[in-house]
């Protein structure tokens, strides 16, 4: 559906937002968040190595190249207000995916406040991080955006996903898909929007 965003919900996962179920759609989205055999091609801190607070990562998921936001941090709502002001100025009134851009801020600030509150065992530091991931996932037909809280793992620096929480799933226009994974890893990557688009094209290559 061109121009609009319509959201659908996997047959496991639990709405956030007022959505309607699409059977096929449903079932087409569920089969493109199965991240079992995922392979990482390329991956970058957010802002920094030095203050990390997030990554962005380049996945392989079969046929299909994603682009990985995951978010670990204890100032989550000022990452995505971040976020949402490199959106705006990416996806000015008037431009084509605008529509979708604001769509998409919608259920990424509803998806921030859905995230439970980290809370520390009683005398203990605990890990109060907030934790969000986002994908953008190039599908040839209908590319999709999943976002949701997750749960993780880390072992000497190397942060692991191992379990969605109810994630939402959009389906926007495929232009805002494929060039907002474009705008993304070439901010994340310190790029070019052309050498974003060659690193892109090379990992659906792989």
């Amino acid at each position: 559906m061109r121009g609009r965003a319509r959201f659908f919900l996997a047959p496991i996962i639990t709405a956030v937002m007022t959505a309607v179920a699409v059977p096929p759609a449903a079932e087409r989205g569920a089969a493109l968040l199965d991240a079992g055999a995922d392979v990482r091609i390329d991956r970058a801190f957010v802002p920094s190595a030095d203050r990390r607070q997030g990554e962005v990562r380049i996945i392989r998921r079969g046929p299909h190249v994603v682009v990985q936001t995951l978010l670990y941090s204890k100032v989550i709502k000022r990452v995505v207000g971040a976020i949402v002001d490199k959106e705006r100025a990416g996806w000015p009134e008037k431009s084509e995916g605008h529509a979708d851009m604001e769509r998409y801020v919608a259920a990424l600030q509803e998806a921030q406040r859905q995230i439970p509150k980290p809370e520390a065992a009683p005398g203990t530091e605990g890990d109060r991080r907030a934790k969000l991931l986002i994908e953008f996932i190039d599908d040839p037909a209908h590319p999709i955006v999943a976002l949701g809280g997750v749960e993780i793992g880390e072992e000497s620096g190397e942060v692991s996903i191992r379990q969605r929480r109810s994630p939402m799933v959009l389906e926007p226009s495929p232009g805002y898909v494929r060039r907002n994974m474009t705008l993304i890893v070439a901010d994340a990557f310190h790029l070019s929007t052309a050498e974003a688009e060659a690193r892109l094209a090379a990992a659906a290559r792989r």
